[in-house]
């Protein structure tokens, strides 16, 4: 069985535009992301997953300038993309990776990878991990089964929903040690103020090369004032909605839907 990471990025960002070329530490949050992911042990490809679009193509340069594979697919549809994106590079499991997360956790990626080697499941997550750490592991059959039961495909960067909460695949779970349990903090790249928090972590941790997510934890349990500085962010409220024959639709709430 082949896994690859699919690193998901576009320049596209209403919040934060450009926010994956934006830099901290020297370095674009893209580039940490993949410096990251590197450290994973059990998989075998790391492919930064874009679209056709030309603003994009930055994206493909950094790729090739950090030694990783590359692909372009479909602008909206992230389930098509992602589809096409793994039977070109012949993948039978897809780890999710978003570019918004400079400290995705490796560690927890392995884990999630042996959870599916071990279970068989179409799909596992983590829970616990503080937002903007984690990743998600399915299958490419069961991306093809979301993608053909998918009423909305262009909101599929919303994924996760099809898969943890239909109640049409086979899900297992991966729950994070109480050292680094930490659901309420906030590590993900949306607004300038997450981008403060990311900054001033890389500026404390960062030596040039791979810091594990522990030390993340402990900085962020000793600084509570950097916890609070983006705690009042607010998220999209996303739901979905599960019709006859398993159709899946997802919307958003105070808007379509």
């Amino acid at each position: 069985m082949k896994v690859g990471i699919l690193i998901a990025v576009r320049m596209k960002s209403t919040r934060l535009p450009k926010k994956a070329t934006r830099v901290v530490s020297g370095k674009t949050i893209i580039e940490h992301l993949i410096e990251r992911v590197k450290n994973c042990k059990r998989v075998d490809e790391i492919i930064l997953c874009t679209s056709t679009h030309p603003d994009d193509s930055i994206l493909v340069e950094i790729a090739q300038k950090n030694g990783i594979k590359w692909f372009r697919g479909d602008e909206d549809d992230v389930l098509k993309r992602f589809i096409d994106a793994a039977e070109r590079f012949g993948l039978d499991i897809v780890v999710r990776v978003t570019g918004d997360n400079p400290l995705t956790d490796p560690e927890y990626i392995d884990k999630i990878v042996e959870k599916q080697m071990e279970s068989g499941a179409e799909y596992v997550y983590i829970e616990g991990l503080p937002a903007g750490t984690k990743a998600e592991v399915m299958t490419l059959e069961a991306l093809k089964k979301a993608r053909r039961l998918a009423e909305n495909p262009e909101m599929s960067e919303y994924m996760t929903l099809y898969f943890r909460d239909s109640g049409l695949f086979k899900v297992e779970k991966v729950v994070a040690d109480k050292e680094v349990y930490r659901p309420e903090y906030r590590l993900t790249v949306d607004t300038e103020e997450d981008l403060d928090v990311i900054r001033e972590i890389y500026e404390k941790l960062y030596k040039g090369g791979y810091f594990p997510l522990i030390e993340v934890i402990k900085f962020l349990d000793s600084n509570p004032g950097v916890v609070r500085r983006n705690i009042n962010v607010k998220k999209r409220s996303i739901f979905l909605r599960v019709g006859e024959g398993g159709r899946m639709y997802i919307g958003e709430k105070n808007g379509e839907g």
